[in-house]
């Protein structure tokens, strides 16, 4: 989903892990970076997506929504924006995380 924007901050990041293993694999010979390529790509792949869902479905209440699920979207939207633990994780998932390692 669209939701933090985060197609071309992934992209970047790819061309980063993918330059670093490049970069090891003819500098140094070895092949590990590049061996691990997917699963470092996929790490930060799949918490944008996970990022993106949740905030998908925090933000937009579903036309047949009923008052439970109206409330317990508002109570999650609250528990975030309250807790400065919650509002650090909001930051960090939406800005990105740290690079690949």
């Amino acid at each position: 989903p669209p939701t933090g924007a985060k197609g071309l901050n992934l992209a970047i990041n790819d061309v980063k892990v993918l330059f670093e293993g490049l970069d090891s694999h003819y500098n140094s010979g070895s092949g590990h970076l590049l061996d691990t390529y997917s699963d470092r790509a996929l790490d930060r792949v799949w918490k944008a997506q996970q990022f993106s869902y949740w905030m998908t479905t925090m933000l937009h209440t579903p036309a047949d929504a009923d008052d439970f699920s109206r409330a317990r979207q508002l109570g999650e939207l609250n528990s975030v924006v309250s807790s400065r633990h919650g509002m650090a994780y909001l930051a960090e998932a939406y800005t990105g995380w740290p690079g690949a390692s």
